[in-house]
């Protein structure tokens, strides 16, 4: 079921996808999918969760591959709906009262913690200066992202992976200057 609803997003786009097109593609009725879920949002709150499954299956931490984040920003490139959806319940979720706040609290600490060690993955292999506050720049990369996400929606010519893929080269060519220099 949120497999179908997923893919349901992913190919119409958040705004665009009904409650009605999602039931449908599952083979039941609105009334059916809002019985397992109780209401629509807690339904894109489990969307999410489930597009972070597949995303952890396929965005896997390997120093060798190039960072999480830029990785992860490709990836959002090739899925704007799922994007839209998102950038919209991280919105709503600043209400505390929203289904999804607890979720957003849960899942920004989890990807802080996946940036951060993959940048101290990286100084520990000397490909990301040793000197950089992991955390700190995993918290700079976690907020450019969505802030970039967030700019996307309004500007599709705002280039994603690019934007994130020049800010860690400033970093990365550091660390290469400074292996050069030893």
């Amino acid at each position: 079921m949120l497999e179908t609803a997923l893919d349901v997003i992913e190919r119409k786009g958040y705004s665009a996808t009904s409650l009605r097109d999602i039931a449908a593609e599952v083979g039941m009725t609105q009334a059916g999918l809002l019985h397992h879920f109780g209401t629509k949002e807690n339904l894109l709150v489990e969307v999410l969760r489930q597009r972070d499954v597949v995303n952890r299956r396929n965005l896997t931490l390997d120093p060798g591959d190039e960072p999480m984040t830029l990785r992860t920003a490709r990836h959002n490139a090739d899925v704007p709906g799922l994007v839209q959806l998102y950038v919209s319940l991280e919105a709503a979720a600043a209400d505390h009262e929203h289904p999804a706040h607890e979720f957003f609290l849960r899942r920004n600490d989890m990807v802080f913690g996946t940036i951060r060690r993959d940048i101290e993955a990286r100084q520990n292999d000397g490909s990301f200066p040793s000197d950089v506050d992991a955390a700190m720049m995993a918290r700079v990369l976690l907020a450019l992202s969505d802030g970039l996400q967030a700019e996307w929606q309004i500007d599709r010519d705002v280039d994603l992976p690019g934007t994130i893929e020049w800010l860690w080269s400033q970093f990365a060519s550091r660390a290469t200057r400074s292996d050069d220099e030893n």
